[in-house]
């Protein structure tokens, strides 16, 4: 069975965390090979346990008033609505191009109302957008913008627009250059970005223990990525009685279950820090362009689907939501070919109205994706039988 995705990450960084956890990992690098700023290390940044962290965070020290409105785009995590949630503000859909994932310049206008406050706009599966027009079309309106690079890291020199107000960057499990937990964001103010640090300091600190036994879980995870190991995971999974697609993405998570916000509100350990700024300082840029290469070269054998924002600007596929009109059909066929293809790769939804303020096309979008794997590590032999599977098999989206 070919895993749904692979783990960015080597036994050597592993092994680094473990070290670190045990106080005896080398210092890293403070400035990358082509003498820049680590991420971690820009003068703007502030490492948080995660981007919800960083968020929850922001929104605290920003204090808008309950009732306030937030622009988001219409396909981002539960979890950042909850977040909006929590701090009494509105979070209001703005719909994407499918094709681009490129926030709607009509449903902008139609969101937009006195009582919004700000434009979170997110960066998915890979792709980057260009920013250009969001920015001076909210800047004009007196509004913030809050861009989420979750999804968008490329070890490059990219650390968001430079007229954005506040820019989130993630080293989750799942993500390029996985740290397995912390992120950063970059705040252009620092007179604000003082203050969420002085915020940040009166947060309980993470244990060390607990960030040690997340490195050990998942470096089990990473240790049965193999076609063998992860069908023996997967079979495993099924003859317990359990969903595969669902369990195996809820072994990922880092936030389930219950007390989410007390567990939000903790400033990474020391370990933590010093891995993400090691993933950072080491990281081969290479792998991403290899991801994008067989990326691209899928996109090019596939007849009659796509994936969504499969025109999106500089995409590096991070991860590959095909849309079909027949999910379950074509994931079952995949699985018995030996593809994981899932329909939970990642929590991306796309989020429900807001009174009159639609977003059909996410919501559209959403119900008719199925991630498949795709990356360099699974050869070229069975990208190539993927792709005649897909062909085969799947059928167009509603709306193609």
């Amino acid at each position: 069975m070919i895993a749904r995705k692979q783990l960015d990450v080597s036994l050597r960084d592993l092994g680094y965390g473990l070290l670190a956890c045990a106080g005896f990992a080398s210092r890293p690098p403070e400035d990358d090979r082509a003498g820049r700023p680590l991420l971690c290390a820009h003068e703007d940044s502030l490492v948080c346990l995660s981007v919800r962290s960083a968020f929850d965070l922001l929104l605290g020290e920003l204090a808008w008033p309950a009732g306030d409105e937030v622009l988001v785009s219409a396909i981002t995590i539960p979890d950042m609505s909850r977040i909006l949630s929590e701090h009494g503000l509105k979070p209001v859909p703005v719909d994407l191009d499918p094709t681009t994932l490129a926030m709607d310049e009509a449903a902008l206008e139609r969101a937009v109302t006195p009582r919004t406050r700000a434009v979170l706009v997110a960066h998915l599966f890979g792709a980057r957008l260009p920013l250009e027009r969001v920015i001076a079309w909210a800047h004009g309106r007196g509004l913030q913008v809050l861009e989420d690079c979750a999804q968008a890291w490329v070890a490059d020199e990219f650390h968001g627009h430079a007229e954005s107000d506040a820019v989130f960057f993630s080293f989750g499990t799942i993500k390029t250059a996985t740290a397995f937990g912390g992120g950063a964001m970059l705040v252009r103010d620092k007179a604000l970005r003082a203050r969420l640090e002085q915020r940040h300091t009166q947060w309980p600190a993470q244990k060390t223990g607990s960030y040690f036994r997340r490195l050990l879980k998942f470096g089990v995870l990473a240790l049965v990525q193999g076609p063998l190991a992860y069908g023996a995971l997967f079979r495993l999974v099924r003859l317990l009685g359990r969903d595969p697609d669902t369990t195996i993405t809820q072994l990922g998570r880092g936030f389930a279950g219950e007390n989410f916000f007390p567990r939000l509100r903790h400033r990474p350990c020391a370990a933590l820090r010093q891995m993400i700024a090691w993933r950072l300082a080491t990281y081969d840029a290479t792998r991403v362009q290899r991801r994008a290469e067989v990326g691209g070269r899928m996109l090019g054998a596939l007849r009659g689907v796509q994936p969504i924002g499969a025109r999106g600007a500089r995409h590096t596929h991070w991860l590959f939501p095909l849309r079909v009109g027949n999910v379950t059909a074509l994931q079952a066929r995949l699985w018995q070919a030996g593809f994981d293809a899932t329909r939970a790769s990642s929590s991306l939804h796309a989020l429900a109205d807001h009174g009159n303020v639609t977003a059909p096309a996410a919501q559209e979008a959403m119900r008719e994706v199925l991630y498949v794997p795709v990356y360099a590590a699974m050869g070229d032999r069975r990208l190539a039988e993927l792709a005649e599977l897909i062909n085969a098999h799947a059928e167009p989206p509603s709306q193609s």
